[in-house]
């Protein structure tokens, strides 16, 4: 199944995104759906905690790659604009690419949605790896984008 079909997008988000989280009210404000709690169909990816405390995936093949736990909305062509620009994805900051995600409910049920990759950038050697960003480290570490010095 492809990620976008007629106007509908699946967007797997696993950061500032997720329910609870600062940037989850651009999925209250659009036409974002909720499709359940999943996680990546393979090890892959190594996630990295930004200085403004957001995460970045990176593609992995080393021994710490690992399966990211998030979540799946289904959302519209408006959203999706929405998120690629908080991303950045116009500028490289992130990319926006398509990954296979199970249900964590069903684990053989897999989906295929887009999701957002961090980019090129020289800080990303220097960055702390972590397991998961949840709500605590969220609440501990996020500075919101107008709140960061430029």
């Amino acid at each position: 199944m492809s990620p976008s079909t007629s106007g509908a997008h699946n967007v797997f988000v696993y950061g500032t995104l997720k329910r609870g989280l600062y940037n989850h009210r651009l999925l209250e404000r659009g036409n974002a759906r909720f499709m359940g709690e999943v996680r990546t169909k393979r090890a892959q990816h190594v996630m990295l905690l930004a200085d403004a405390g957001y995460p970045y995936l990176v593609k992995s093949t080393t021994d710490d790659a690992r399966v990211i736990d998030g979540e799946l909305y289904s959302v519209d062509d408006d959203t999706l604009t929405l998120l690629d620009e908080l991303e950045e994805v116009s500028t490289g900051m992130y990319t926006r690419e398509t990954i296979e995600v199970e249900r964590r409910e069903e684990p053989r049920a897999t989906e295929e949605a887009y999701y957002y990759l961090a980019g090129d950038r020289e800080d990303l050697a220097r960055l702390p790896r972590i397991d998961a960003y949840d709500k605590a480290l969220h609440d501990d570490v996020y500075l919101p984008k107008d709140q960061r010095g430029r």
